[in-house]
């Protein structure tokens, strides 16, 4: 009676040495399970951290950010191959977000809204609303007006001035309009 027992615990000490044996170590791999960036759950979709690279290397920082069940979540950061932070999107409600584009400098060039929809016919990415350009100096430069992705009016300023305001529609010029 007490030799299969022994036999039965040698066998189990022998394959859980054997398991730890292996020639390369735990940590080899990187993280692992809930900190490994780039999963996704049982039915595809995108889920908790993403991050891609321009490089194989990873080294160069291409995005990075999160989802939830395939949408983006919380602050979404898009880097350029210098490694500057080129642009940055940060989600809301509904696939609501603001988005904010970056000077090389760090300051702020271009800001306004957008939205992710997805559907039937798959996903898609638009602008809406008010858009602000600003130039290196931080002056307001224009302010372009979006419907449905679609540019309807264009204001261009000069020193804080309104100068120009062009109307479109179709994506075709219909109206320019000089208010001084």
């Amino acid at each position: 009676m007490r030799y299969p027992i022994l036999i039965l615990l040698s066998l189990c000490l022998s394959v859980l040495c054997g398991a730890c044996a292996g020639s390369r170590s735990s940590t080899a791999h990187g993280p692992r399970g809930f900190w490994k960036p780039n999963r996704t759950d049982r039915n595809g979709l995108a889920r908790g951290r993403w991050r891609t690279h321009y490089d194989d290397a990873k080294k160069q920082p291409f995005t990075s950010g999160q989802y939830r069940h395939g949408r983006p979540v919380r602050t979404f950061r898009y880097y350029s191959p210098t490694g500057a932070l080129d642009h940055s999107e940060v989600y809301g409600q509904d696939g609501y977000c603001e988005v904010t584009y970056w000077h090389p400098s760090g300051k702020i060039a271009r800001q306004g809204k957008a939205q992710w929809v997805t559907g039937a016919r798959g996903a898609r990415f638009y602008w809406f609303g008010p858009w602000t350009v600003y130039a290196e100096d931080g002056q307001k430069t224009s302010v372009q007006t979006y419907t449905d992705g679609s540019l309807t009016r264009a204001e261009t300023y000069q020193d804080g001035k309104l100068i120009k305001v062009e109307t479109f529609e179709g994506g075709r010029l219909t109206g320019t309009t000089n208010p001084l």
